[in-house]
């Protein structure tokens, strides 16, 4: 039987071993590892596709780093095509700034990376080899996603000559960075003076970003940068744009969009506070999907909306409209009927045709903590609120009203 077994193994079709092995990857991390190893054991045809989604995908754990970096170089030097494989790339490097393992060797046998995620970057406090190594990652002509997460600079000139080693970029994914940072005096920190760009992108190609995420307490630093001189990356082909706003970004995030300008197609807003929003997306008239992200049914949030709507150019073609509201964010959890009926008098006018789908996500409190109960209660308003105003469902648009998990309500603005 299990000669039978192996021979039919190995005669089976290569595409029929990738859609098998592929099923297999679609599982959960931690199921999908264990039985990707166990196919890769099946006969020798199985093991090329186990192991490149094995190895596709490779992130250091942030306790057990120094053993993650130990095995993986181990597992490289002993089979060095693996390191072809390897196009995605977490890195948490909080703790590197303290550790004695050769990490710059193993960066450098990654050489096919697309897609760059770095969190915890204290790039000051980072020995120099680590920096190199890290720059001549962004070099790779594969890169195509740059990931960058609670990262610290203490001045503008660091992130921009380290940015700037990103020769192809398409996707740059900016969350909480500092460029004012004013670490521990006890340490020691190497600064490199800024670089003159003069003729610096003379040999570069303008890189055309399709994504952008820009998540930062103040959006003004980084748009000065991104529409400024210093920079070879071009936003006239972003179509899709996800960002934060404070009282003060209104102008720099203005600006931005000016930039984009037709080329946008899906915009997602994160409030952070309740200051009047004062965006104007009369430039992006290829918008098809709006979020708002972090708001509430009252007042300051519904005015901000409708505002943000009657800027819209009546030759738009947004089809999908998602509201992720969290009832704590800014201490209402009611809905203010008179807003409301603003909002969708604005909705329901000629300048949103074309609008298909309203997605009103409420943010989940877990039972046993404060504001379990405003749920409820804002829940059964909305009902009563959508309940009130039909004109939209009789125009064939789709008024979906769900609950969902705090995490998944913030993260409804990655449609």
């Amino acid at each position: 039987m299990a000669v039978i077994l192996r021979t039919t193994m190995n005669s089976l079709p290569f595409e029929l071993i990738e859609k098998i092995i592929g099923h297999v990857d679609d599982e959960k991390h931690y199921i999908s590892r264990s039985h990707l190893l166990a196919c890769s054991l099946v006969c020798r045809l199985w093991l090329p596709s186990s192991q490149r989604r094995l190895f596709h995908h490779i992130t250091f754990g942030t306790w057990e780093t120094d053993a993650d970096v130990q095995r993986l170089d181990q597992v490289l030097l002993n089979s060095p095509h693996l390191a072809s494989y390897i196009q995605v790339l977490e890195l948490p490097l909080w703790s590197w700034q303290y550790s004695d393992e050769p990490l710059s060797p193993l960066l450098g046998k990654f050489t096919h990376v697309q897609k760059l995620k770095i969190s915890g970057l204290p790039w000051n406090l980072l020995p120099a080899d680590i920096r190199q190594s890290l720059c001549r990652l962004l070099e790779l002509p594969s890169m195509a996603f740059l990931y960058i997460q609670d990262a610290q600079f203490i001045c503008m000139d660091d992130f921009t000559n380290f940015i700037n080693h990103a020769r192809g970029p398409v996707g740059l994914f900016l969350y909480h960075i500092n460029t004012l940072w004013d670490p521990p005096h006890s340490f020691k920190l190497e600064t490199k003076p800024a670089e003159d760009n003069k003729d610096k992108f003379e040999g570069y190609r303008i890189c055309h970003l399709t994504r952008l995420d820009m998540m930062c307490r103040d959006n003004s630093v980084f748009v000065n940068w991104l529409l400024g001189p210093r920079t070879h990356l071009d936003v006239s082909h972003i179509h899709t744009l996800h960002i934060c706003l404070h009282e003060t970004d209104n102008d720099s995030v203005n600006r931005l969009l000016r930039a984009i300008g037709s080329s946008l197609k899906h915009i997602s807003i994160f409030l952070l506070d309740e200051y009047p929003v004062l965006v104007n997306l009369a430039f992006n008239v290829n918008i098809e999907v709006l979020s708002l992200v972090r708001m509430d049914m009252g007042h300051k949030c519904l005015s901000t909306l409708r505002r943000l709507l009657s800027t819209v150019d009546a030759s738009n073609h947004i089809h999908h409209i998602a509201l992720c509201v969290d009832p704590l964010c800014f201490g209402l959890a009611r809905v203010d009927r008179e807003a409301w009926d603003e909002v969708y008098s604005v909705l329901a006018g000629p300048h949103f045709q074309f609008l298909r789908v309203l997605d009103i996500n409420i943010n989940i409190t877990p039972g046993g903590f404060p504001g379990n109960g405003r749920n409820e209660s804002l829940l059964q308003e909305s009902k009563d609120m959508v309940a009130a105003h039909p004109l939209l469902a009789t125009r064939g648009v789709r008024v979906s009203l769900c609950q969902l998990p705090a995490f998944e309500c913030i993260f409804c603005l990655h449609l």
